[in-house]
């Protein structure tokens, strides 16, 4: 039995979609974890949403991408060069 590769706009053979699945889960495992996107459904406040949407407008960025920018801010405690900056300004005063 044949199966239809979208990807490729051919058809190939069972095996062969089964060594090009196994390629693409092997690179998605392998890749660095903030490369690899999972989609979670959550509910957040409204003030938070309307807060993201509007930084989102001001600066040309998704709000996903902005709330997502955040978490990692919290959750890993990462910080920016931009955000470092900021506070040396600050602390500089």
């Amino acid at each position: 039995m044949k199966k239809s590769s979208r990807k490729l706009g051919s058809r190939i053979s069972d095996k062969e979609f089964d060594e090009q699945f196994d390629i693409a889960i092997e690179k998605a495992l392998n890749a660095p974890k903030r490369d690899v996107k999972i989609r979670v459904n959550t509910f957040i406040d409204l003030d938070i949403y309307e807060a993201l949407n509007d930084e989102a407008d001001r600066t040309g960025q998704k709000y996903q991408t902005l709330l997502n920018k955040y978490l990692r801010a919290a959750v890993l405690k990462e910080v920016s060069e931009a955000d470092i900056k900021a506070i040396k300004i600050a602390l500089s005063r």
